[in-house]
């Protein structure tokens, strides 16, 4: 297995388990059985061969789709949202599952097809994924899939041109049923607004942008050290979850928000350097889940430390939940698979 990224795996899931443990000390328990999930995602990912992921990447997409349609008609959550099965004390969130599915696919569609291809058909199929988790409600996630698909095509060298005319055909499509949308889950325009609040010094303690700036208060109360895992966490709604890099800061202090922030870089760097080593989709599929990891890592710090308007998006490896921890393992070991793909010298990258 690769060493880095194992190790920096390992580092994360153990810093998870400080922000879980200062955050909400009685959900340690399950926190421990959703790491061992977790690791044994790891080893799955590490087992399977990529080249069979990418031969039945339209299967797994189909059976994706298949589990979002099922939790909009059997799923269940908070608020009556549909985002979730449970599973005994597991929760499984298909949305994150898309994901990675979702690289998958379109390293395989870019490797059989070229980067020229015109793309409308695989570019439907992800609308398709996408508009299914924004029904959920899930506009956080849904944006996210859209990007990491469009990250990942300019990257594979698909012409602009074609990227611009689908977004905008998407656009036209989607422009009449926006309004009716927000008007339907006014939590979306609402997170907009109270950010734009935020950043204008109107935020109320009270009210409008309160998760951020409790964790702000979290992040500067930490101090260079931090307070320890039985310190007292202010108030911090979801400071096990979208919250948790500020429940790590609290307990490890500015130091562990640092080294949290650094091993995120070394899977980065390590997934880029596979994705430019190994050839056609599989360096794709490195690419794909290296923006996966670290764009959605990159986002979570962003709203915990008020770049960003809340998103609801989990730390991942890190986060309390059955399914971002779930996935993220098994993108790791895929990655740690990867590794392994590495050609010989005298073998050209990136050729089809």
């Amino acid at each position: 297995m690769d060493p880095i990224l194992l190790l920096s795996a390992l580092l994360l899931m153990a810093f998870g388990l400080l922000g879980v443990g200062v955050a909400e000390p009685t959900l340690l328990p399950n926190h421990l059985l959703r790491i061992g999930v977790a690791l044994g995602a790891m080893g799955l990912g590490f087992l399977l061969p990529p080249e069979r992921l990418l031969r039945h990447a339209r299967l797994l997409l189909a059976a994706t789709s298949l589990l979002l349609v099922a939790v909009l008609v059997v799923g269940s959550g908070p608020g009556g949202v549909r985002r979730w099965f449970y599973l005994g004390p597991l929760a499984f969130q298909p949305s994150e599952l898309a994901k990675v599915v979702l690289v998958y696919y379109l390293a395989s569609f870019v490797g059989r097809k070229g980067n020229d291809y015109p793309i409308v058909g695989a570019a439907a199929l992800v609308g398709l994924t996408a508009g299914l988790v924004l029904v959920e409600p899930d506009f956080a996630t849904a944006l996210f899939l859209l990007t990491l698909a469009g990250l990942l095509l300019i990257l594979a060298g698909v012409p602009l041109r074609r990227l611009i005319m689908v977004t905008l055909a998407g656009a036209m499509v989607l422009a009449p049923f926006s309004g009716l949308y927000l008007a339907r889950f006014r939590y979306v325009s609402e997170r907009f607004t109270s950010f734009l609040d935020y950043l204008q010094g109107e935020a109320s303690p009270s009210q409008t942008a309160y998760q951020v700036l409790q964790a702000q208060k979290a992040l500067i109360l930490a101090g260079p050290l931090g307070q320890g895992p039985s310190g007292n966490l202010p108030h911090l709604p979801e400071a096990h979850n979208d919250m948790v890099f500020a429940s790590v800061v609290f307990a490890t202090g500015w130091l562990g928000g640092f080294m949290v922030i650094l091993l995120y870089f070394l899977i980065l760097a390590r997934g880029l350097s596979l994705a430019f080593r190994l050839p056609g989709p599989l360096g794709l599929v490195a690419l794909g889940l290296t923006l996966y990891l670290t764009l959605q890592a990159a986002l979570n710090i962003g709203v915990t430390v008020g770049f960003l308007p809340v998103t609801g998006v989990p730390l991942p490896l890190v986060s309390y939940g059955g399914s971002s921890l779930l996935v993220s393992g098994f993108a790791v070991g895929a990655l740690m698979r990867l590794a392994r793909e590495v050609p010989r010298k005298g073998v050209e990258p990136w050729s089809s």
